[in-house]
């Protein structure tokens, strides 16, 4: 992961380098104060994600709506800007739902559960933006590329749905097993119940699965409004289209390299692709590549923080109440 992250950021470096570093950074600081209505609009990107992760959960556990959204806001801060790659939020979201009594199983199956409705909903947001680009820059080269991406992508969140929904419960559930009679003292171990908890989520609750797709869906498309802000204090405002066509198809494309913590490097490659083809410059492209990182930071960082204060409060709580006593 780190080999990775120092790749994408020497990527990073030489795309500035070569797109006139001066120009990308007198857009990037032409932004000015939009930078602050950015980082608004992402956090109502995140409460929308942890609203759609507590109706997943709904009925199923005691936990809150607002422990999810602040769950997601500690994922989102984890992923943006720890070197975990995109999938460590996940795994401390697991253990952080269990400080509301959620049973770890439950919380594991739900995290990926959601994670899986998360990539589906931006396939489906991609989509949207790609039929716009065919219907904004007509027959194209780069056309079959996308929509090429585009269809291993379905096909990948399809295989992730039926191994996390047919096998992966099962399969955790053997292992846990196994290892449990290997260096445990009782002969026999009881197995955990993580198919189980995956099968209370699916089983028979279509219309909590789909309301939760579609505030994914929402939290999407709400991030359009990042580029759209960030382009018209550019002085190059952009049409509703092509905001969409640039937020769908770039986030796409950084969300694909996933094991690149923070996807350095192949964000900023993604939006000048996107960019060039809808006639934005490499500079402000880069530019707003960079200013969407802004959030990243803005709300990363307390979100580090609340995550940190989590886990040092459990932590010395019982040393806390042995010294009472």
């Amino acid at each position: 992961m780190l080999l990775g992250m120092s790749l994408g950021i020497a990527l990073t470096v030489w795309l500035v380098i070569v797109s006139n570093a001066t120009s990308i950074l007198d857009s990037f600081v032409a932004v000015g104060w939009g930078a602050a209505a950015i980082v608004c609009v992402r956090a109502a990107t995140v409460a929308t994600n942890g609203l759609a992760w507590a109706g997943l959960n709904a009925r199923l556990d005691d936990a809150p709506p607002y422990a999810f959204v602040l769950v997601r806001w500690i994922r989102e801060a984890i992923n943006a800007l720890l070197p975990v790659a995109s999938v460590g939020g996940e795994v401390a979201a697991v253990r952080a739902l269990t400080f509301w009594n959620v049973p770890g199983t439950l919380a594991a199956a739900s995290v990926v559960a959601d994670l899986f409705l998360q990539v589906a909903a931006q396939v489906i947001f991609a989509l949207a933006g790609a039929v716009l680009l065919a219907n904004v820059i007509g027959a194209s080269s780069a056309l079959p590329s996308v929509f090429f991406g585009l269809a291993i992508s379905a096909i990948a969140a399809g295989g992730f749905f039926l191994v996390q929904r047919y096998g992966a419960g099962r399969l955790f559930d053997w292992a846990i097993l196994l290892i449990s009679r290997h260096f445990g003292k009782a002969k026999r171990a009881t197995a955990p119940a993580m198919q189980q908890a995956v099968d209370r989520i699916w089983y028979r609750r279509e219309f909590q699965v789909t309301a939760s797709l579609g505030l994914h869906v929402l939290a999407w498309t709400i991030g359009t409004l990042e580029v759209l802000i960030a382009l018209v204090c550019m002085g190059r405002p952009v049409s509703t289209a092509d905001a969409i066509i640039l937020e769908s198809l770039g986030t796409g494309i950084s969300s694909a390299a996933f094991f690149i913590p923070g996807s350095w490097g192949i964000q900023e490659a993604g939006y000048v692709f996107v960019g060039h083809m809808l006639g934005v410059p490499a500079q402000e492209a880069l530019a707003l590549s960079f200013v969407k990182r802004v959030p990243d930071f803005a709300l990363g960082i307390p979100g580090l923080l609340t995550w940190y204060w989590f886990e040092a409060k459990r932590l010395f709580r019982p040393a806390a109440s042995s010294s009472a006593e």
